[in-house]
């Protein structure tokens, strides 16, 4: 999904070697942390932390480590792998160290072997020290509860039900068939993404009716390329299980397989069980926001403004407040923490505030379109 990973699920070209796993209680509860709005887990890597690890259903293999824990924990690396974004193209090398055991909550997984790169590239997201693949918890139902804040990890098995969808797992990730309009498609589930709630092919966009005109919001970094993004607001529904989304605002392109990203994940209490290839799903709408003041505040797609004391602060969905300081000219402002981060609110014809531009790391515009209710 983005940030060095960061939109978008790694394609793992060679998939890492088995691990062992030992198990101390039946299971485990641990508190759902975000980054951003990937959830995340404190863990334990060989005997050290408490460390943060993201949780990435999108992920192939067992877990990454960023390159910081990877220098903190002195590693050595014991192989390398090729990964790409999904494109077929750009390829790259990442080395590959072993962590001899990580332990989540009272859960120890031992051997683990996992790549490593930078995956802290963002300044306004929390740090993370690495990622707990899908794979990871092959032998155990593991349950993302978004609107409870909990992680949760045990034996067992699914019972069939109106609830309960089956998956494939051709690369090592969850794939499920959605409803998109009168079309039928595969669609990673991927906790990974925070570049939209759901990523389609352009192809697919082209044919589907829509209430806007698609708007460029800015670029995404993958592990090997760059790409624009785009998002528009579609009149057909899209179906995941037996819940609808009705005029879903989408993001495109996919790169290869269409994306259930956070944002959309961030309704539902998700329970895997990889055994049987199954997942039952719970969707409860998160609670709203009390409604932003001044001219500036409001919702711009998954960015809030919010005006406190006559101070303005913006926050991504599950990340921190961060607050905005005066620029040089009007409706222009800069991040207290990141002097450099440039936000400029545009105005329609009427002078209304309209859009929020966010001037990123790599010098591009990303445009977030304020929504009107």
């Amino acid at each position: 999904m983005n940030n060095a990973r960061p939109l978008y699920a790694l394609i793992l070209v060679l998939l890492l070697s088995p691990f062992a796993f030992s198990q101390k209680g039946s299971a485990v509860e641990l508190p759902m942390k975000m980054r951003g709005s990937m959830p995340a887990v404190e863990v334990m890597v060989n005997g050290k932390g408490p460390f943060l690890f993201a949780i990435d259903t999108g992920g192939q293999g067992q877990a990454r480590l960023d390159e910081t824990l990877v220098k903190t924990l002195a590693l050595e690396p014991v192989d390398e792998i090729r990964a790409s974004d999904g494109s077929g193209a750009n390829a790259r090398v990442l080395p590959v160290y072993e962590a001899a055991s990580i332990k989540v909550g009272g859960l120890e997984f031992k051997n683990v072997r996992a790549p490593s790169r930078n995956y802290n590239p963002r300044p306004d997201l929390p740090k993370i020290d690495g990622i707990l693949g899908f794979n990871l918890f092959s032998d155990y139902l593991i349950n993302l509860d978004y609107p409870g804040k909990k992680v949760r990890i045990s034996k067992g098995a699914l019972a069939k039900g109106p609830d309960v969808i089956s998956f494939e797992s051709p690369n090592g990730v969850p794939v499920v068939e959605i409803g998109v309009g009168k079309e039928k498609i595969k669609a990673h589930i991927d906790s990974g993404n925070m570049a939209g709630a759901f990523m389609l092919p352009a192809e697919l966009v082209e044919k589907l009716e829509k209430e806007s005109e698609p708007v460029t919001v800015g670029r995404a970094r993958t592990v090997t390329s760059e790409i624009e993004i785009k998002r528009v607001k579609l009149k057909d529904a899209i179906t995941f299980g037996p819940f609808k989304h009705e005029s879903p605002t989408v993001t495109f392109p996919a790169l290869g397989t269409a994306n259930i990203g956070s944002l959309a994940l961030a309704e539902y209490s998700l329970t895997f069980d990889q055994a049987n290839r199954l997942i039952k799903l719970e969707r409860s709408k998160p609670a709203k926001a009390a409604a932003p003041t001044g001219e500036y505040g409001g919702s711009y797609g998954d960015r809030t403004i919010t005006e406190e004391n006559g101070t303005l602060f913006l926050q991504r969905t599950g990340g921190p407040k961060l607050k905005l300081l005066p620029g040089e000219a009007k409706d222009e402002f800069r991040l207290e923490i990141v002097p450099t981060a440039r936000i400029k609110f545009v105005r329609d014809a009427k002078g209304q505030v309209s859009e929020v531009h966010v001037l990123t790391q790599q010098g591009a515009w990303e445009k977030s379109i304020r929504d009107i209710k």
